[in-house]
């Protein structure tokens, strides 16, 4: 309140100067200029009472429910090493050396432990048609830049891993 006081009472201090000229200038206006000082006094006092009321709240810089909401927004991070398994499996469909180098050891060793869960040896006999790309003595592609592993290849030797 104390920081517009001073406005206030210099808008008071214009409010009453125009009224008494206008009354001493005009004395057929004195009614009409009266209603409207009035009207004036009560707009100026609405104003100071607002003014105070604003200046008693204390200011907050967030409100609870914004930092509520900020706090449970935050976005969900990648594991890391689910980045680098997809990175390798676009890059084992992509090229024949990347699928060697990069897919094939997690692959087998998925496999291998899967068979040797049961108490068996990995072998063309329990690995059936994914024998030869899960062999461990495969030999690495003679064309580096060929095309690597298809898609629903992958997707089928997945299934396949998942029901041993």
């Amino acid at each position: 309140m104390r920081k517009h006081l001073l406005d206030l009472v210099l808008l008071f201090v214009f409010a009453s100067l125009v009224v008494g000229y206008i009354t001493l200038a005009q004395p057929s206006l004195r009614n009409v200029t009266l209603h409207v000082y009035v009207f004036v006094l009560g707009a100026l006092l609405m104003l100071g009472i607002v003014a105070a009321a604003g200046d008693a709240v204390p200011r907050r810089l967030r409100s609870d429910f914004d930092s509520a909401l900020a706090g449970g927004a935050r976005p969900d991070r990648r594991v890391p090493e689910l980045d680098r398994v997809s990175r390798e499996v676009t890059l084992a469909t992509a090229s024949a050396y990347d699928l060697h180098v990069r897919l094939l050891p997690h692959l087998r060793e998925i496999a291998f432990s899967r068979v040797e869960r049961t108490g068996r040896t990995p072998g063309p006999e329990t690995l059936g048609r994914w024998w030869e790309l899960l062999r461990p003595d495969r030999e690495p592609p003679e064309d580096r830049l060929a095309k690597g592993i298809s898609e629903a290849d992958l997707r089928a030797l997945v299934a396949d891993l998942a029901r041993m």
